[in-house]
Order: structure tokens, then sequence, then C-alpha cells
């Protein structure tokens, strides 16, 4: 019987556009919730220091589009999900 390989679980954290670098990234050993796009994303819990076009008074972040890349590294499987955020009213894209 052929064993599983175990996959890692990354998050990417893109602003504006996916053609962007990514703003930050964290790694998980299980899966993260499903993102849709229109949802809004609290970024209170990163370090925002290098992040470019944060909300303004009055604006949230929004996923405004995602994506997913899986790769067979050799021991393992790496699954990533690519968010690319923008800030707007909190009404704007509710």
């Amino acid at each position: 019987m052929k064993s599983l390989k175990p996959v890692i679980h990354a998050l990417e954290i893109r602003i504006r556009s996916m053609r962007n670098d990514p703003v930050a990234q964290i790694e998980a050993g299980s899966t993260f919730q499903a993102f849709a796009i229109g949802d809004k994303f609290h970024h209170n819990m990163f370090d925002t220091s290098a992040w470019h076009d944060l909300p303004q008074e009055g604006e949230v972040f929004f996923i405004v589009d995602k994506a997913h890349a899986i790769a067979d590294i050799g021991t393992y499987i790496h699954h990533l999900v690519i968010l690319c955020l923008a800030a707007a009213p909190p009404d704007q894209l509710a």
C-alpha cells in the first residue's frame, strides 16, 4: 500500500494585485478555513510593518482575488493559498 505524504498548508497575502510581492506568509499543519472573494479580512494579528496600502480610517480589507498552488515537493505536498486584499469602506463590497 502506498503511504500518503504529509501536507504543509501555507497562506500568502498580497495587496491590490496578485502580481505584487507577498507581504505575509504563514504555514500550518492543517487546512485553513474556506476563503471567498468579498470576505472581510482582519489584518490586526499580522506584523504589518512591511505592508503597503493599509486601510485608512473607516476602511477594512476585503479579499478581492484568491488562488491555490499545489506542489509535490518530494517528501511532502505543499498547498499554498494566495489571497489578494484591497482596502475599501466596509459597506462597499459587502
